[in-house]
């Protein structure tokens, strides 16, 4: 057995999730030529450990070498028509996210009330990375049922994808993002907030004032009060500027923003 296999057969065993990546982003790496033919292999394989693993590089090694993109590409699409194991799914759905081609977006979109929590948030990274803008129809419905999904980190990653990445808006969008300002998850309410801010949307600043008047407002944040530009923001900032405890150059640009006198007027 090479030296290549044995790493391939340690990375199976491994059951300790950061040695397994690490093995996995070392094969990408030191063997890049030598990778994409033994994923295709792993891909084909009966065993559902060595799709998964398959997958799980080819995302990998395209993140390394985009020029593999269109053959990685083929390969996880034909094997996503024939996957039933929930595990191989998912890691197949994330690999495509970290691919500039096109994707199977319409397969991928269909997959978006599995059942398995795992599944639902590969579609939810990859609808979030992958998807052209405007959105389309099915990608923007599947991000707003996403980003309402029971799992905090699917939700996190399609109010990514809806608040921040893309610039749809609607009734439907506004709706979803106002709904994540009272999420668990600091993240997921910070890119709430900054969806709506950017939208110009007024019921994001009580929101936003609450999150500046927190000990644990987060960069993002200040980025939705200078998207906001709203003179309301003008007390909670003054104090952070004072406080010292925030970052300096965001505060002074939000702070800017919301006295300046050309500033945008709002679209709600």
């Amino acid at each position: 057995m090479g030296a290549l296999d044995l790493r391939i057969e340690s990375a199976l065993a491994s059951v300790d999730q950061e040695c397994r990546w690490e093995l996995i982003a070392g094969l990408a790496q030191e063997c890049p030529d030598e990778v994409l033919p033994i994923c295709e292999s792993l891909l084909a394989s009966a065993d559902s450990r060595r799709r998964t693993l398959g997958a799980d590089l080819l995302g990998r090694l395209v993140g390394i070498d985009q020029g593999v993109g269109a053959a990685a590409a083929r390969a996880l699409e034909l094997a996503l028509d024939t996957e039933t194991d929930v595990g191989a799914i998912s890691s197949i759905v994330a690999a495509f996210g970290h691919i500039e081609s096109a994707a199977p977006l319409d397969s991928i979109v269909a997959l978006t009330e599995c059942p398995d929590a795992g599944v639902r948030l590969a579609v939810a990274f990859a609808v979030a990375t992958l998807s052209p803008q405007p959105l389309g129809r099915e990608v923007r419905f599947a991000l707003i049922k996403l980003s309402g999904d029971p799992e905090p980190e699917v939700r996190d990653w399609a109010t990514f994808g809806l608040g921040t990445l893309s610039r749809d808006d609607g009734p439907d969008v506004r709706a979803a993002l106002l709904a994540r300002t009272e999420d668990s998850l600091h993240a997921t309410r910070a890119e709430a907030l900054f969806g709506l801010a950017v939208r110009r949307d007024p019921r994001a600043v009580p929101h936003l004032i609450r999150a500046l008047e927190s000990p644990s407002v987060v960069g993002l944040e200040l980025d939705a009060a200078a998207e906001a530009a709203d003179p309301r923001l003008l007390p909670a900032l003054w104090a952070l500027q004072r406080a010292g405890l925030a970052d300096a150059l965001r505060v002074r640009r939000a702070i800017d923003r919301c006295t300046s006198k050309d500033r945008p007027a709002l679209l709600a």
